[in-house]
């Protein structure tokens, strides 16, 4: 089935928040956004295909909110990247990161969506990049070269990892951009692509025209 542009945007009082996933000249879109915002007991769950189980979720107190871009790692991974996205959005909703460790609960959650579809999909791979923030503090994870950029002080640091990696940023940051593979990246103009208007960065890098699908996220500290 031809996928259709995915674009949009919400604000907390702690964070902007823009997406979009681009299905390209293929119409074949695989990359997977997650959006999940929670804020004193009200839920918004944004996500491309998957439905999620919301019974006998535990709300918290205070501002949490969970990024995530999930993408196949070759040919052929897609219904892996989209059942892995689902299992992991709807385990990370059971915890509560204000009080426990972002990084401990980001990885558990990771590898049992992980375990999970490993009877289905077997040798399956996709790759990931995560960002979790309670209230301001953020922790990022990167999985099978997963790819993020962290914006700090005017800099603009790289976090990718093949492996498993998940890196604490604390309070050190100001904006966060999570791309997929087939997101035409141009070094040089980083700093712009995480500050320009969605619509202007859609025409700028020719979104439309690519063959494949280019997604990403971008968060931004209020």
């Amino acid at each position: 089935m031809d996928k259709e542009q995915i674009i949009g945007s919400v604000r907390s009082q702690d964070l902007s928040v823009s997406w979009i996933s681009e299905p390209g000249a293929d119409k074949k879109d695989t990359d997977r956004v997650c959006i999940l915002m929670m804020a004193n007991g009200q839920v918004r769950l944004t996500m491309q295909s998957a439905t999620l189980d919301l019974k006998g979720m535990r709300l918290t107190k205070g501002h949490i909110c969970v990024f995530a871009l999930f993408e196949p790692n070759g040919p052929g991974n897609g219904e892996a990247a989209d059942k892995v996205s689902e299992t992991f959005m709807n385990m990370i909703m059971r915890y509560d990161i204000t009080k426990k460790p972002a990084a401990a609960v980001l990885k558990k959650c990771l590898s049992k969506a992980d375990k999970s579809i490993r009877k289905q999909f077997r040798d399956a791979s996709y790759k990931a990049s995560v960002a979790a923030f309670a209230a301001k503090d953020l922790t990022v994870c990167c999985m099978n070269g997963g790819r993020m950029f962290i914006s700090s002080a005017g800099k603009v640091i790289e976090f990718t990892s093949e492996g498993t990696d998940i890196l604490s940023a604390g309070q050190a940051w100001d904006s966060v951009m999570m791309i997929s593979g087939g997101y035409p990246l141009v070094t040089d103009e980083i700093k712009d692509d995480m500050r320009s208007p969605m619509g202007d960065l859609i025409v700028k890098r020719e979104l439309k025209l690519l063959p494949v699908a280019a997604s990403m996220i971008r968060v931004h500290r209020i």
